[in-house]
């Protein structure tokens, strides 16, 4: 392919962007990805890989043509189209939105038209999480990313999606285990101990961080850096987390405590809960409380009435249920979350919660009869059989909260087909500045 008289170069109108914010066009048969390229703009630009198996291309801007997208913003993070995250943040918030909502719509079309995104109260410093990977930058350890698609390392210094207290803590752990002598881990060469920082923060502002380390790493080093990060502002806790992995896990194995508390006193859904380093939660509280709000007005439940929360998690849908009045049966395969859901259950006295191992098979128990059913399985949707277990059941009503419009036009097909409707769509915004969206969905028999 030629244009503009260089064989190689050609001119492209993004009209749409991908889920790793590159404009995407389309020239002489080929779908061209263009890194940070905004719809409505136009580049001359230069192809930089060429899929074996596709009529797909990526490509780079070698000039701009023409005036940029009125959509376009300054992105807030320093690291922006380097470290892989938050590919989004070159485009104005409310056109995340939009975007989101075609997204939904296209994937629900035939289904229900969905209402309007709920926009995230908070679009920088929502992050109540931060992993980084230890590496250098200009000489000396640095915490950040791998670049997207590369083990190039990418210092993260001064992140914008993240509170302004994980940052505090992220500064805090380079300068003391650099000064402990704990030097980061070179993946290729098998030197060095640290690996990974893991880095969280309770609503309250208490700080718990994480230190991923080779098993061989020295414990005076160790030990050095947590106490020199327990005298830091915020910070509760320090553990460490051993991991030998060779495939790019994160975590393997258990938290040891070092200084300080081993959980942060958090809450889900306004349920008091004890969160470690590497438990999964919501990395957006405020907005994840208005989407299990939002669930529990769904459902609907009458006091009294039961309902299965299927892929329950910590219990946030749980936790809304069963204080509006439900008799509520939570069903999840994790087992540290179904111990970490039934303690905190205890703990508020929701005495209404049944906490189960397992998948929805569960759901024909012999129990009294369901009323309702909430899904929220992960990006793939549900399975054919839990689908089924669903359908099997007496319940009269289904919410379905989905991470993946795709599969959740999937599985709502089969669900009408099954004798279901779908009569209720609203996407949620957990994560601005990426292509994320969550939506709920209600269907009645």
């Amino acid at each position: 392919m030629s244009a503009d008289g260089k064989p190689g170069l050609f001119a492209v109108t993004a009209t749409s962007l991908d889920d790793d914010g590159a404009g995407v066009a389309q020239r002489d048969g080929l779908t061209v990805h263009v890194a940070e390229l905004l719809p409505g703009e136009q580049a001359r630009v230069q192809v930089v890989h060429k899929s074996p198996h596709h009529p797909t291309v990526w490509a780079r801007v070698v000039a701009q043509l023409g005036p940029p997208s009125p959509d376009r913003v300054q992105p807030a993070c320093p690291a922006f189209g380097r470290c892989g995250g938050c590919p989004w943040q070159h485009l104005a918030y409310p056109a995340q939105l939009a975007t989101k909502q075609r997204r939904v719509a296209a994937a629900l079309d035939g289904l229900i038209v969905p209402e309007p995104v709920t926009p995230s109260p908070r679009q920088l410093g929502y992050r109540h999480k931060g992993k980084y990977v230890a590496g250098r930058s200009k000489g000396h350890l640095a915490l950040g990313a791998w670049a997207p698609r590369s083990h190039d390392f990418v210092d993260t210094t001064g992140c914008r999606a993240v509170t302004a207290g994980i940052e505090r803590a992220r500064a805090a752990v380079v300068t003391a285990a650099a000064a402990a002598g704990l030097a980061p881990a070179n993946e290729r060469h098998g030197t060095g101990a640290l690996r990974y920082v893991i880095i969280r923060q309770a609503r309250g502002g208490d700080v718990l961080i994480g230190l991923v380390v080779r098993s061989t790493a020295a414990g005076p080093a160790v030990d050095a850096t947590a106490a020199a990060l327990a005298a830091t502002p915020g910070v509760v806790g320090v553990v460490r987390l051993d991991n030998d992995r060779t495939d790019g896990g994160l975590v393997d194995g258990a938290a040891v405590p070092l200084v300080g508390v081993a959980t942060l006193d958090d809450e889900v859904a306004g349920v008091p809960v004890a969160l470690g380093a590497t438990e999964f939660a919501q990395v957006n509280p405020a907005q994840a409380d208005q989407l299990y709000a939002h669930v529990a007005h769904l459902v609907a439940a009458a006091p009294g009435e039961r309902i299965a929360d299927v892929y329950a998690g910590l219990g946030g849908i749980a936790f809304s249920l069963a204080r509006a009045g439900a008799e509520v049966v939570a069903v999840e395969r994790d087992r540290d979350a179904v111990a970490a859901l039934t303690a905190a259950a205890a703990r508020a006295e929701l005495t209404s919660i049944t906490a189960r191992i397992g998948d929805a098979t569960l759901l024909a128990d012999g129990g009294p009869p369901l009323a309702a059913v909430v899904v929220n399985p992960p990006r793939k949707g549900c399975s054919p059989a839990t689908l089924a277990a669903v359908s099997a059941s007496a319940a009269s009503r289904l919410v379905y909260v989905s991470c993946g419009p795709e599969s959740l036009a999937r599985d709502l097909h089969a669900l009408v087909a099954a004798g279901w409707r779908v009569d209720h769509a609203r996407p949620f915004d957990l994560m601005p500045g990426t292509a994320q969206v969550e939506t709920i969905v209600r269907a009645v028999r």
